[in-house]
């Protein structure tokens, strides 16, 4: 897929992820009753690895926040009436999720966060506004982290409840990014209803279901990013050489490097899938691999740049597909997919969880140093 250009590539990702949700691929993990191939882990990851060598996505739009994180939460925490109605909506495509989770006042503090919702005649009432929506136009749920209890410390009396967009209260405005493109979203949310049952785990316990989220996003990213930013580096070396820089030995020395850090990411997906086959939920290593692809990403980009020289000035050719992360397997080594791919790999440093936040979580819970002051 990736030497299609955008629009070829939205009707064959639109219509791979039809094949894909019908052989129950989409989920390889879940249950069959839920409409997954029930997978294990490792052969979950065997599929990714496969996925990439056919150059063909794992996955539609959306399914980023539709399956690996909301879908993947239900599954482990969801209410039975839960799992029996999204999950199987989830495969096939008939729900669309996006992510509630960043305010303009409160973004990796999320604790801050101010959105609010109250419980009437047995709906809870929103109200407040989310920033960085990513693919909210394109989905028709969003799952949102709300205060039900203003009275409650910070990390308590927060809720996630699951909201349908399609609904008078909730209004979307499409952020322009640098790149040129709009995925990144506000929402507005003004007095927007859902079922009181749309809660996961429970009132006053979102805190929970944030941390547990984020957990299983990064667990499952662990063992699959590496495939993935590999042939990234694949692509790198191609250009090297084709830029004629293949024998400077400063080119040489940083890929190595680059090569060096996608064998390390490889080796901690096996150790996390390793723990993931003995039931074990996704800890430490998730931050650990959290930080570590995002730097190495950030890195990795910039030398593309570097290597095409005064063509990053006027990129040309296909542009990125994905809006982050790496590009797709067989991606060409056009300047408009390294450039734009360049300037949104700072923003992995950011979402779901900062490099300083990741930083702090693995100095405090791995080498037991100190906990940082925090504000009264």
């Amino acid at each position: 897929m990736g030497k299609l250009d955008d629009a070829e590539a939205r009707e064959f990702t639109a219509w791979w992820r039809t094949r894909l949700a019908e052989s129950g691929y989409v989920a390889p993990a879940w249950p069959k009753e839920y409409g997954g191939a029930g997978l294990d882990k490792l052969g979950q990851v065997v599929l990714a690895e496969e996925f990439a060598k056919a150059e063909v996505p794992p996955y539609g739009i959306n399914d980023n926040f539709s399956i690996k994180m909301i879908g993947n939460l239900l599954l482990r925490f969801g209410t039975d009436e839960q799992k029996r109605h999204f999950l199987p909506r989830i495969v096939s495509g008939e729900d669309k999720w996006c992510q509630g989770f960043s305010e303009p006042g409160a973004g990796s503090d999320l604790a801050g966060l101010r959105t609010r919702a109250r419980l009437v005649d047995g709906e809870w009432v929103i109200d407040g506004q989310k920033i960085w929506t990513s693919d909210a136009r394109t989905a028709n749920w969003i799952f949102v982290m709300t205060r039900t209890d203003p009275e409650a410390q910070r990390h308590k009396g927060i809720s996630m409840l699951l909201v349908p967009i399609d609904q008078p209260g909730i209004t979307i405005r499409p952020i322009r990014t640098m790149v040129g493109g709009s995925s990144f979203n506000e929402t507005f949310f003004d007095g927007a209803r859902t079922a009181e049952e749309n809660i996961v785990i429970g009132p006053n316990q979102g805190w929970q279901a944030a941390m547990a989220l984020l957990g299983l996003e990064r667990g499952d990213e662990v063992a699959t990013n590496p495939i993935f930013f590999g042939a990234e580096v694949d692509r790198l070396i191609a250009l090297a050489k084709e830029r004629g820089r293949s024998g400077d030995d400063k080119v040489r020395n940083e890929l190595v490097k680059a090569y060096t850090r996608t064998q390390i990411m490889r080796y901690l997906g096996f150790r996390t899938l390793t723990g993931w086959l003995k039931g074990e939920v996704p800890g430490r290593d998730a931050s650990v691999s959290k930080l570590f692809w995002s730097e190495h990403h950030k890195v990795t980009t910039d030398l593309g740049v570097s290597l095409l020289g005064a063509d990053a000035l006027a990129p040309t050719g296909r542009k990125p597909i994905r809006h982050y992360r790496a590009d797709d397997p067989g991606a060409p080594n056009s300047s408009a997919s390294w450039v734009d791919t360049w300037m949104a790999a700072i923003s992995g440093t950011i979402y779901a969880g900062t490099s300083q936040v990741q930083r702090n979580i693995l100095a405090e819970s791995v080498l037991g140093l100190p906990k940082e002051a925090r504000p009264k």
